[in-house]
């Protein structure tokens, strides 16, 4: 059955949908996956996402992860799938093997979603599509304020972000919940109901039902955090903008994944813009998903002042050039005492460490270069390709390297380390996307 609502109800939907998309600038993507859990808010993109591709000559897809937390988790992967075939939108299901954690759930959850749904998109260099809506932003910019978010965080959720080197788009911020529900209604097309979402024990349930008491009682509380996040978004972009000759002349990234920062040239820029720039080079850098807090930048401020080394974050600040108090640092990641270790197969594209990009011909372990290390002066196990060879220690013990299958090992040709390489033509292709 095809998604056909000859009404101009539906038409205005797909029109304001269209003015979505091209707000988030997304009308040269030719591809685009959409994640589909299955509750109204995905298969109502999803709908709207395959009229639009249809109308626009774009190729699109339905994707839908199977986590197997829940008993009839398959079976309804397979109905959500079925629903979508009937309506002629491609789908496939992605099955997660790996087992759910007995805590933290829906935090494992979340990961491995995207990870799978990001390999793909990289794989298809296609536009992830998720559904979050209006409500979801309100409820986003609360349980930050609860927790005590700056600036950055109380902006709330982008319209348009990077994550694993794919672009995420959410179109729907601005629309709310009843249009989606209406939108599936003129569609005739049903939904799942995730019981998940009526668990307490999860956060974001709670302030659900706490906006959802305090509309009922006429609070506007809703409107409010909606306000918030805008205004806060405002002033991310300022301080952003504001802030950047100055960081760009204090500050360096290289494609080995390092920086080097000036704490003098830094010496003019206000607190705020401090902490807002340091703490976007540190999840650059240091590769995870959240960023530290005000009170740890602040001590890493005074640190850095007074000329010391210091970690934070993932990330290693290992002073280079002494000049009274202040210095110059290298900004490395931090391998800890346990240097991660990835298995990958051959021609496989995965993300390592949360800042690379790694394409790989051979199939074997993915490390980082210091793994090969026999001792903590730096020698090591195997001699330094000569690209590299010319790096601090700090640097090039943290970038990737293949140990393969019949203990080969494979240091990353780095485009901008070796001139000569100028493609992803290698037996291993490491990008840094902190850059």
């Amino acid at each position: 059955m095809t998604q056909i609502a000859p009404t101009s109800q539906l038409a205005a939907y797909e029109a304001a949908f269209a003015s979505s998309m091209r707000a988030l600038h997304l009308e040269s993507a030719t591809r685009f996956i959409t994640a589909l859990s299955g509750g109204p808010d995905s298969t109502a993109l999803t709908c709207l996402a395959d009229l639009y591709a249809r109308s626009h000559g774009k190729d699109h897809q339905a994707v839908i992860v199977n986590h197997n937390i829940r008993p009839n988790a398959t079976s309804e992967a397979v109905r959500v799938s079925q629903r979508m075939k009937n309506r002629d939108i491609a789908s496939q299901i992605l099955t997660i093997e790996g087992k759910a954690p007995e805590t933290a759930v829906q935090e494992w959850a979340r990961h491995q979603r995207y990870a799978a749904l990001t390999k793909l998109a990289r794989q298809q260099g296609a536009v992830l599509l998720v559904a979050h809506h209006q409500a979801d932003q309100a409820e986003t910019v609360l349980m930050r304020l609860a927790h005590g978010s700056g600036v950055v965080g109380l902006a709330g959720m982008r319209g348009l972000t990077r994550r694993d080197a794919v672009l995420v788009a959410r179109p729907l911020l601005d629309w709310h919940a009843d249009s989606l529900v209406d939108v599936l209604g003129l569609l005739d097309c049903a939904y799942e109901d995730d019981p998940s979402n009526q668990n307490s024990q999860f956060e974001r349930v709670q302030m659900r039902k706490f906006l959802r008491d305090a509309a009922a009682s006429g609070a506007l509380l809703n409107d409010h955090a909606l306000r918030l996040g805008r205004a806060m978004q405002a002033l991310s972009d300022y301080m952003d903008r504001a802030s950047l000759t100055t960081w760009q002349a204090a500050m360096s990234r290289f494609s080995t994944g390092h920086a080097v920062i000036d704490v003098d040239k830094l010496s003019d820029l206000p607190r705020f813009a401090w902490l807002y720039r340091m703490r976007l080079l540190i999840r650059q850098i240091g590769g995870r998903a959240y960023g530290v807090s005000d009170v740890a930048l602040t001590g890493l401020h005074e640190r850095l002042l007074a000329g010391q080394n210091s970690t934070l974050g993932g990330c290693q600040f290992v002073k280079s050039v002494r000049r009274g108090k202040a210095a110059s640092f290298y900004v490395v990641r931090e391998l800890g005492r346990t240097p991660e270790s990835v298995n990958v197969a051959a021609d496989d594209d995965v993300i390592f460490a949360g800042c690379w990009r790694v394409r790989t011909k051979q199939a074997g372990k993915l490390v980082h270069a210091g793994a090969l290390a026999n001792s903590d002066d730096g020698t090591a196990s195997t001699v330094w390709p000569a690209d590299i060879a010319s790096l601090p220690y700090v640097v090039r013990r943290a970038i990737p390297v293949i140990i393969t299958l019949d203990g080969r090992v494979f240091y990353p040709q780095l485009i901008g380390v070796n001139p000569a390489v100028t493609s992803m033509d290698t037996a291993l292709s490491a990008q840094f996307l902190g850059r």
